[in-house]
Parts: C-alpha cells; structure tokens; sequence
C-alpha cells in the first residue's frame, strides 16, 4: 500500500459522500463513453445507451467492487448496518429499551463485584515507580520429611528493626528502604484511627511529599526519642478534619502524649497498603501507640520495604538477600529451612490468584443474573425473529446472503449491548453508593467511625463493561439470529409462518435456565433468613442486653478511669475481667491427681458472675478481697465433672501451672484479632474451688468462648479492662460514658454486649439481603421476561387458537393448554435448580468454612427449600397465566374471517 492508497482511503472515511458522488461520476462516464462510440457507429441514442449499460452490466455491481477495491468496505457496510439498526430501533422502541434495560441491570451487577476486585487487586497506589517497590519476606521450605522447622511460626513479614540497616548497608539491592508497622489500631475519643508506623525516610522512599505541610524527616524517627509528631493520610484528614486547611499544627492526643500534625498526603496515595491508614506516625513512637511495647521498643518486629535498584532483577535481588541472610543467622537446613522473597508491593493485595481464586464463586453466583438477562433477551429475539420472517424473506430473496443478514442482526444486538454496558455502569454506582449508605446506618455505632468508601471506578471498569457486552451479545443474540435466518424466502413472502421458526424447543430452554437460575439465588436467601431469624433468638449464656465493655489501655488514667465508673449514674454495676472480654485466652495444665488437662483461664472480679449474669450453681463467688493473692478458683460445669467426675467439684483442690499456648479457635470471624494477650506469668500453683458457674455456650459465629477456670483479681490491677451494668438503652449510654470518659482518657475503647451478640444476625441478615436482592432481580427478569414471551406467542398463535376453539375446544381447556406448554419447562428449571443447590451445599459441608458455619447456617433446611420454590413456582404460574386467559378470550369467528 501506498501513501496514495492511505490518503484516498482515508478520505473515502472522511468524506464519503464526496467520494460516492465521483465514483457515480466516474461510472456514468465511462457509460456515456461508450455510448458515444456506438452512436459514431450509426446507433440511435436509445440504443447506443441501452447497449453501452448492457455491455457495462449493473452499475450497483460495478460500484460494489469498487468499494472493495477501495479497502473501505467493510466500514461502508458497518456504518449501513448501523444506521438500517438505529431504524428498526425506532420502529420498535419498546423492545429496545426492553433490551438493554435487561442487560444492563445484569452488568450492573456483575460490575459492582469487579469494582471490588480491580480495587483489591489492579488498582496500583500512586507512588512514582510503583514497580520497584518491593517487600522483603521469608517463606517456609519443608524439609525431607514435610515437617515445617520449629521456628515456623514467626510471621514471614516479621523482622527485628535493626535488621533494616544491615539490610541497607550489606546488600546493595535497593536504593533504599524503610521499616513499618501496619495495622495499629486505637482509639481517640471513642472513634477508632488507623495508624502506620514507619522508619523516617518513608517518604523519600516512596517519593511521594505531602500536599500540605512535610514528611517525616530522619531525626524523627531519632532512636534516641523522635518526634511525636504525625501526618494524616487523605483519608485521614478527611474523616477527622472535615479536610480543615488549617490542620497543621493540631494535635492528636495518643494515650496522653499529643502528636503534632505536620503534613497531609495527596489523595489516591496508601502507603503501598491494601487500605491506607488514617495517619503516619515515625516507629520511634511505638510504645505510645502500642503501650505493651514500652521497653521492648527494639525487639518490635517490622516489615522491610525497599526500591529495587535500577539494573538489579529480581531474581539477582533474591540470590543476594538469601546469601546475606545465611552468612548472618542460621536458619536455613538441609531439612528445610526459611528462604527469601521479595513481594511486589502496590497497594494491591499479596497474593492476586488467591484472591481471583475467592472471587470467582462470587461471579458466578452475580453472574447469574445476567445470565438470566440474557435468556430473557435471547427469548425476545428469538419472538421478534418469527415477527420479522417477511423482512429477512424479502432480503433473502433480493440476493443477501445468510451471513450478511446474521451479522446485521448481530450488529444491532452489539449497539444495544453497548448502550447497556453505558446503563450497567450507572447502575453500579447506584449499587455501591446504596450499599455503603445502608451499609454506614446499619452497622451497630459500637463498631466506631467505620471506613467505608464507595470504590472508585477507571477505565478497567469501563473496558470490563464493554467485554462483557460483548460477551452477552454472543449469548442472547447468535442464536436468535441463526434461527431468524433459517428460513425459505418463498413461502416467507407468501405470508406463511414457517414452522421451524416456532423455537419452541429453544424458548423452553430459555425459560428453564431463567427458573433454574432463579432458584439457585432464590434458596439462599431463604435459608440466611431462616438462619437470622434463629440467631435472634440464640442464647449465648451471657447477659447482653444492658451491659458493655470498657477497655483500659492506659495505665497512668486506670485509677482516674475507674473512680468516673464508679461515680457515673449510668452505671448500676461493674466487674473487672483479665484478659478484656473480647481476647483470646491462655491456656493452663489443671492436675486433680488424674493427668494434666488443658483449660483455658481468665482472672475475673468478685461481680463479674453477676454482671454478666452467669449463675454460680453450686458453692459461691469470689470475695471482694479475694484477688491475685489468693488461692481460690471458679470452674465451669464442665470442667467440674472433667476433673471430679464423681464429685460436684466445690472444696476440691487442683493444681493449676501455666502452659506455652493461647486458646484460638477456628471462627467464622474473629472480633478482636488484635486484642493484647494476658502474658504476665502464672506462678503455678494448688487452688481451691470455692464455686462451679454454669457453662456458656458463647457465640457461635466468633471466636469468643468463656473459660473453664476463674482466678480472682481486682479492678484496680494493670490490664484489666471493665464490664459494666448499664441503665436504660445500652447505645445511649455508651454514648454519654463515652462523653464523659474520654475526657480522662482519650483513648478509651466502649462496646456494647448487644452488639457483639449481634455480630452473628448482622452477618446472617447481610448475606439475606445480598441474596435476597440477586434473587428478586432474579426473578423479576425470570416473571418478565415470561409473560413477554408467552404475551408474544399468543399473537403468534391466534389463528391456531381460533381454529382449536371453532373446532370446539373450549376456552378452559385452550388455557389450560398454554399454561401446561409453559410450566413444563418452569418444573425442570424448579427441579435442576433446587438439586444443584442440595447438591452445593452438602459440598459446602464437607469443607472446613462449611464445618464453621454448619451450626449457624441451617444450609439443607427443607423449610427454606420450599418456601423458595414455591414462590418461584406462584410468581411463574401468575406470568403465565395473564396470557393464557388472554388466549382463552379469543373469538375464533373474528380470526378466521381475519385470515
């Protein structure tokens, strides 16, 4: 191809009416030229011109290969096919919009999910070079016999802070690197904050400054002390600041000591973390976020990130990280030991294919309504195709091919699929900014300032749309048209219904996949709204309704603390518990002369028995001064007759010493992941029981159990947090003490037990509502798109119609016949859908997340089946039967005088 070539190609794009003018110009020349010729011959000019167009043949023909000639074709037929397509739409508009309405609300959907994924995983933070970011870790290598070492257990992120120097100073990979700790949180005025802690040079690191005020500096993060100061994240500034441009230089109080704000990040920038936190803070500083590490500050363990220095590959970078890691420790055997990785680091989570692994059920179960969209589109084609057997006739028999028609239907389904990508979109952003309105009300207020943001969406959102468009197309729209096609032009133009134009067989499978879909959406909603309501009556043993729990981590304010709890009005009773309520709980060997068994224990007060309403059934509770000191214990029904199986245990004594362990136990979800673990030592010892409390059964859905052994200790001793007996409604009033409290300690964590007896209803009612939204649309476009197609084949029928009933049928009987055609299909849709979901669950089961939720979710519950099923079944016989009525209502004298 010349340049020539290019430029008239072009032009024909550009200005075709121009070009298609000279072509007509240039064919009717050569024409009339040979016309001239003859007529020199001795013909008339009739016929001269007669000949000449003869010997010419047909001009449309000739113009035809000229435009193939030309290159342009293609476009030429694309932009004919368009505008033919934008002409039917106005002739039909309803079904138009009847289309992409449909599609869009299923790529609505589907997108809202993806929004979430390309959040979690695409979406890279802004940092210059993000690349280059890379974090150092170690992983675990089994040995020969597929044991992990000993030392396994040590998180693969975790190294000592003084690591980060060495590192810098001995490997040469990085341009340089910094330490953070991720995921501290606390408290300030009752409101949780996200904290960072990160070594001084952060922001040099990831190259990213601050839009208002400075970064850290080195001398911050001094060991020697730093600064206690902090910047605040976008986010950060945001929710606590109401984006005050005057910030710099208030203060942040952090267990009594007030950290100066010195900068704020632009937004969009996360700190390479998944979700960024609400400020920075310099690692020096940790013993005041974290008070547990105070005088431990250099055994802190942190997470090395570096840039990757130019030239240095990342296998290169590995080989030296794991030479200078086996010159410096010992950690790696032949048996198998710890290898270095490095991880990309782009604000993404770690491990994408894991998490495209967790995803992907969850398309296919979002996924689901569209497809039901486009089997409810598919059987409106295939309807409109048998309507417009006269037009594809009358083409076929001017000389379109097959192929020409087929993608000229194609054609107008891809323009509606697009429009309905542009609708699908907006759906979605109404989708997510309803979900995260509900989702900021509904939240129990105990939870804190929660951080819930609608996802931001770009241009790998837009471009998913338009592939999934597409996709749609080739489902709902291929097969309408083949089917459209095969036709016989003849008897087409005749004005006979060609049989096989009926897609009865196909319309059946539509609408049984429609059915079958709906009932796998429509089932697990009934089955979480059972399992909720049973959750709202479940009994955790403990009292929930008026109690709430107050966390202490400030020791110089604990005496202060306790004094306003013991004055405030509002409070009729409290206890102190050691460990705080919501952490997990050490374990001890207990000895009653028959062999060491593992308990799990807890110091608690003289009241905490009758605070929590836990019933001492036989002995008595502690004394108000019985506490640390004192060798005397509670046990648990259970662990009474685990050790006295004969005996009612109270007066029994045991020994009771302290094991290396922490109760952690497998849970759906996990309240306080991050709760401080009671370490403080437990001088082994020989206890007297003095009382036998009744077991608690807990909540199901976390990890929250009760222990099996009470030692006693008093409110006044170091990490002891508070449960209180509050007055009047228990939210309200953790408001006030919240108010008055704070004021004494900023820091101070408040929940209500409601709301932790919640936890379990609020996660059961939130898949019910997802559910049962999937499921409704489900079957709203299931019901729809039924009743416009049988609507459509009783106009398709009305003539067979009147001949049955001229015949004699009556009208009953017509009805019945077209509901009986039409439930046919909607029983084995009822029957596949309902054994698939029997089928997952009972695979579900069988796994270890099925074994969690197992006593929670009732996921083989015949009651939720039937219900399910049964409305399915109402709402279908209802969308058939208005058309079947209908039918039954035809004059049959009236249509055949018609025909």
């Amino acid at each position: 191809m010349t340049i020539n070539d290019l430029k008239l190609r072009i032009r024909a794009l550009l200005r075709p009416n121009r070009v298609e003018q000279e072509l007509d110009e240039e064919l009717a020349f050569h024409i009339e030229r040979e016309a001239r010729k003859l007529i020199d011959d001795g013909m008339t000019p009739d016929a001269a011109r007669e000949r000449a167009q003869a010997r010419f043949g047909s001009t449309m023909l000739a113009a035809d290969r000229c435009r193939d000639e030309r290159g342009t074709a293609v476009i030429d037929n694309l932009v004919r096919d368009i505008q033919y397509a934008l002409r039917t739409f106005a002739k039909a508009p309803l079904a138009a919009i009847t289309i992409v309405v449909t599609v869009a609300i299923g790529l609505g959907v589907v997108a809202v999910l993806f929004t979430f994924l390309n959040t979690f995983i695409f979406r890279v933070d802004r940092v210059p070079g993000v690349n280059e970011m890379y974090s150092v870790e170690r992983t675990h290598v089994t040995g020969a016999d597929g044991e992990l070492p000993t030392d396994s257990l040590e998180s693969s992120t975790a190294w000592p802070r003084q690591t980060l120097d060495a590192l810098r100073a001995d490997t040469g990979v990085f341009t340089d690197a910094y330490a953070t700790v991720t995921d501290v949180d606390l408290h300030v005025d009752g409101r949780p904050l996200a904290v960072s802690l990160v070594s001084g040079n952060f922001f040099h690191v990831v190259q990213v400054e601050p839009v208002i005020g400075r970064g850290f500096r080195p001398e911050d993060d001094a060991r020697a002390g730093g600064n206690a100061v902090v910047v605040l994240s976008d986010k950060g500034w945001t929710r606590r600041f109401n984006r005050d441009p005057d910030v710099l230089g208030r203060t942040v109080l952090v267990n009594g000591t007030p950290f100066q704000i010195i900068g704020v990040t632009p937004a969009g920038f996360r700190g390479l973390e998944v979700s960024g936190p609400d400020v920075w803070a310099p690692l020096s500083q940790v013993a005041h976020f974290r008070p547990a590490d105070r005088g431990r500050e250099d055994a802190v363990t942190v997470e090395i990130v570096g840039r990757l220095r130019p030239g240095v590959s990342t296998d290169q970078a590995r080989a030296r990280l794991a030479a200078w890691d086996s010159n410096r420790s010992a950690h790696v055997t032949n048996e198998g030991g710890i290898h270095i990785e490095l991880q990309p680091r782009r604000g993404t989570v770690p491990h994408p294919l894991e998490s495209v692994a967790v995803f992907t059920p969850l398309f296919v179960v979002f996924g689901l309504i569209l497809v039901i969209g486009c089997a409810n589109v598919a059987n409106l084609l295939l309807a409109r195709g048998a309507a417009r057997q006269r037009e594809i006739g009358i083409r076929l028999s001017l000389g379109a091919s097959r192929r020409r028609i087929v993608r000229q239907l194609m054609t107008e389904s891809v323009l509606l699929a697009l429009v309905a990508a542009a609708g699908g979109y907006l759906i979605s952003r109404l989708a997510l900014e309803g979900a995260v309105y509900w989702a900021l009300r509904a939240l129990p207020i105990d939870i804190g300032d929660v951080n819930l943001n609608v996802p931001a969406a770009d241009w790998r959102v837009a471009v998913f749309l338009v592939v999934a468009a597409i996709a749609a197309t080739g489902f709902f729209a291929l097969m309408p048209a083949l089917h459209a096609t095969a036709i016989d032009p003849v008897r087409t133009l005749r004005g006979e219904l060609v049989k096989d134009a009926r897609p009865g067989r196909a319309r059946h499978v539509l609408i049984g996949v429609q059915v079958f879909a709906s009932a796998l959406l429509l089932i697990p909603a009934a089955v979480f709204l059972r399992s909720a309501i049973s959750s709202a009556q479940f009994d955790p043993g403990l009292r929930t309704a008026d109690t709430v729990l107050i966390a202490i981590d400030s020791e110089p304010t604990r005496a202060a603390t306790i004094q306003a709890v013991a004055n405030d009005t509002t409070i009729t009773a409290y206890a102190g518990v050691r460990p705080r309520l919501l952490a997990p709980l050490r374990i001890a060997q207990a000895d009653a002369g028959a062999g060491k068994t593992a308990v799990a224990f807890k110091s608690v007060s003289a009241s905490y028995f009758d605070v929590l309403g836990v019933p001492i059934v036989r002995g008595r509770a502690f004394l108000p001064w019985e506490q640390d000191h004192h060798p005397v214990a509670i046990v648990s029904e259970s662990v009474a007759k685990t050790l006295w199986p004969n005996g009612s245990g109270v007066g029994e004594t045991f020994q009771l010493a302290p094991a290396d362990g922490v109760q952690r136990r497998e849970a759906v979800l996990t309240v306080n992941p991050d709760a401080p673990i009671d370490d403080a030592l437990m001088q082994a010892r020989t206890v007297t029981v003095v009382g036998v409390a009744r077991d608690v059964r807990g909540f199901r859905i976390t990890d929250i159990k009760e222990a099996g052994v009470f030692l006693p200790t008093g409110v006044d001793l170091a990490n002891t947090s508070i449960v209180a007996r509050v007055q009047g409604e228990p939210s309200l009033a953790r408001q006030a003490l919240l108010e008055r409290l704070t004021r004494i300690d900023p820091n101070l964590e408040i929940i209500t037990m409601r709301t932790v007896a919640r936890l379990e209803t609020l996660f059961l009612q939130v898949a019910f509502w997802v559910s049962l939204v999937l499921g409704g649309l489900a079957l709203l476009l299931t019901v729809s798109g039924l009743f416009s197609v049988l609507s459509y084949m009783v106009e398709q029928r009305t003539r067979e119609i009147g001949v049955r009933m001229a015949l004699g049928a009556p009208a009953r009987s017509v009805a019945q016949l077209m509901l009986a055609q039409t439930m046919r299909p909607v029983m084995m849709g009822l029957i596949a859908g309902a054994g698939l979901a029997a089928v997952l669950a009972v695979a579900v089961l069988a796994t270890p997340a099925g074994a969690l939720i197992a006593p929670i979710v009732h996921v083989t519950d015949p009651v939720a089946y039937g219900a399910s099923l049964a409305v399915i079944l109402a709402a279908c016989v209802l969308a058939a039967w208005i058309p079947a009525a209908r039918a039954a209502k035809i004059d049959p004298m009236r249509t055949l005088r018609q025909d």
